[in-house]
């Protein structure tokens, strides 16, 4: 996929890691167009490797900047859905105030 691609998306599930002492979501989403994947409607559906390779991912990532994390079991679409209404939330007021200088 080329950076910066726009795609229809539907969430699947929801992963939090603790990362650092924080809570860090990871939504677990489906390219709604992929005819792999496309037919998901909850990360459980998926082969359970799948779901191991997802979760180790991250683990392995964060190890390899020398950070310690938990890595949660993935949920239930149901749970991601108030993440991500909370980040366009967000996102929607930091874009009114500008992002100039924003972290």
């Amino acid at each position: 996929m080329v950076p910066l691609t726009i795609i229809h998306a539907r969430a699947i599930g929801l992963m939090t890691m603790i990362d650092t002492g924080k809570k860090d979501h990871k939504i677990i989403a489906i390219a709604t167009e992929d005819p792999e994947f496309n037919s998901y409607r909850e990360a459980a559906e998926m082969p359970p490797h799948r779901a191991i390779m997802l979760r180790r991912f991250f683990q392995d990532y964060k190890q390899l900047e020398g950070k310690s994390v938990e890595v949660d079991e993935i949920r239930p679409a149901g749970e991601a859905y108030p993440i991500i209404e909370d980040a366009l939330r967000r996102y929607s007021e930091q874009r009114r105030k500008g992002f100039k200088g924003a972290v």
